[in-house]
């Protein structure tokens, strides 16, 4: 045996920690970059192209809307012919594939519901003696309507 002292090596020196990024923390922040990117570039398209979303507003008349929306509105008339009401319309502005649209109601406050598409410029309603029925018109032009008419009533002379 010998009697000389062990000597062991010493490890080596430690480096000081780099101030710059590790080589292998780069490519996972250029990953999550990525991927932020992809996710983007999807919700972005899918948003433009969503159901439900107002169309873009036209600035433009085309072939089915040659002067534009219709102005102002037309005028109504009622009256009687026995136990028919026949409503009457007239539009200064009236082009060719327009066409009028009426609803009817029992009373002045209640004229809703859904609009029937009249070609020409007379609708008849027959109604029961006594009972009172009003309508409102408007113009259709392609997508596009002109204001609604003053409601109108009359009610049928009961015999």
């Amino acid at each position: 045996m010998s009697t000389r002292p062990r000597t062991t090596t010493r490890p080596p020196p430690s480096r000081p920690p780099s101030p710059g990024i590790e080589v292998g923390l780069l490519p996972l922040v250029a990953g999550i970059v990525g991927v932020l990117l992809v996710c983007g570039i999807i919700g972005g398209v899918l948003w433009a192209t969503r159901e439900g979303g107002q169309d873009p507003v036209s600035t433009h008349t085309n072939a089915t809307q040659p002067g534009g929306a219709p102005a102002g509105a037309p005028d109504l008339r009622v009256r009687l012919d026995g136990e028919t009401l026949v409503f009457t319309f007239d539009y200064p502005g009236l082009q060719e594939g327009d066409h009028f649209q009426i609803r009817t109601g029992g009373d002045p406050d209640k004229v809703t519901g859904t609009p029937v598409r009249v070609d020409g410029t007379e609708f008849r309603l027959g109604v029961a003696p006594g009972v009172q029925q009003c309508g409102t018109v408007q113009v259709v032009r392609g997508a596009q309507h002109s204001a609604w008419s003053q409601v109108q009533c009359e009610t049928v002379r009961k015999s």
